[in-house]
C-alpha cells in the first residue's frame, strides 16, 4: 500500500528570512530522499512594485537575486548533488505559490508568527495554498536538522480512505529519515462521549479501527517502529505539545476548505515542520 508521489521538484519559497533559509534546509532533506530537484521561487509581488523608471536601480530585484543567492549556497552547502533552480516570478504570492504547488511534487514554505503582521500572513498566504494546492504543502517555522523523534500522523475523524493518505504520507517520510511514526488519533470531545454512550459504530474498539488503519503501511514499511495514542482535538493544543518532541507532523486537510482550529493552530504553533497532505 505504498502511496504514490508527484514527480516534479520540490518547491521553496523564498523571501530572505532566516525562516526561509531553514525551509531551504529541510527542503534539501525532502528533495534527497525524493531523488527531486529543489527549485527556489521569490515572488515580488506586482500590486507593490512602483513604476520602472528608466536607469533606476532595481531594487526589488536585486533583493530577490541576492536572496535566492544565499538559499542556492544554504542548500549546496548541506548536499551539492541536488540539483538548484532559482527562479524570481511576478504576481500576488499567494496566486503564484497555488500555481506552483500544482506541479510541485511538494511545497514548502517558511513562516514566523512572531507578530500580528506575520499571524496575518499565515492567515492569508499560507491558508490559500494550503486550500488551492492539490499535493503536499510544508509550512516550517524553524528546522533542526538533528533533532529527533518520531514523524507525528495526526489522524482525525475523517473516513479510511481520507486517513490513509495522512498515514501514507508519513510512513514515506519516516523511511527517509529513518525515524518512526507515532500515529495520534485525534477526536473531538463531542466524538468521544458519543461514542463511549452508544459503542463505536463499525464495533472495533477505538484501538483495534487504529491498528486495522496501520497494518498494510506497516507490512509495506516493516522495519518502522510504530506506536499510537489518542488525543483530544478540540484546540489543537495536545498536538502542538506531542510536537514538541517530533521532527515532522504529517495532517491532512480537504482542499477548498477554509482550516479548522485544529490545523491552524498546528500550523502556528507547532515546534516542528507540518506537512498538509490534501484529501482526494
Amino acid at each position: 500500500m505504498n502511496s504514490s508521489h508527484s514527480t516534479g521538484p520540490v518547491t521553496v519559497g523564498i523571501d530572505g528570512s532566516e525562516t526561509a533559509l531553514d525551509a531551504v534546509r529541510f527542503a534539501v532533506q525532502e528533495a534527497r530522499g525524493r531523488g527531486a530537484s529543489l527549485r527556489l521561487i521569490h515572488v515580488i509581488d506586482r500590486h507593490a512594485m512602483a513604476e520602472t523608471v528608466y536607469g533606476a536601480p532595481d531594487v526589488d530585484g536585486d533583493y530577490a537575486r541576492t536572496a535566492l543567492s544565499r538559499a542556492a549556497d544554504v542548500a549546496a552547502a548541506i548536499d551539492p548533488s541536488v540539483a538548484v533552480e532559482s527562479v524570481v516570478l511576478h504576481g500576488r504570492p499567494e496566486s503564484v505559490m497555488s500555481t506552483e504547488a500544482g506541479s510541485a511534487s511538494l511545497l514548502i514554505l517558511g513562516t514566523t508568527t512572531g507578530s500580528a503582521v506575520a499571524a496575518w500572513v499565515l492567515g492569508s498566504m499560507v491558508g490559500a495554498v494550503v486550500e488551492a494546492s492539490p499535493n503536499p504543502v510544508a509550512i516550517v517555522r524553524h528546522f533542526d536538522a538533528e533533532r529527533g523523534g518520531p514523524v507525528v500522523a495526526a489522524l482525525g475523524d475523517a473516513d479510511v480512505s481520507r486517513a490513509d493518505s495522512v498515514v501514507a504520507q508519513a510512513f514515506h517520510e519516516a523511511s527517509i529519515r529513518a525515524a518512526s511514526v507515532l500515529a495520534v488519533h485525534t477526536q473531538a470531545v463531542s466524538s468521544v462521549l458519543t461514542s463511549a454512550l452508544s459503542g463505536p459504530a463499525d464495533g472495533l474498539h477505538p484501538e483495534s479501527a487504529m491498528d486495522v488503519r496501520l497494518e498494510p503501511f506497516g507490512a509495506d514499511y516493516p522495519d518502522i517502529r510504530v506506536a499510537s495514542v489518542y488525543a483530544e482535538a478540540d484546540s489543537g493544543s495536545e498536538l502542538v505539545a506531542i510536537s514538541e518532541t517530533a521532527q515532522l507532523m504529517v495532517v491532512g486537510h480537504e482542499r477548498d476548505r477554509v482550516p479548522g482550529r485544529t490545523l491552524t493552530a498546528v500550523l502556528r504553533h507547532a515546534h516542528c515542520p507540518v506537512l498538509v497532505v490534501p484529501h482526494a
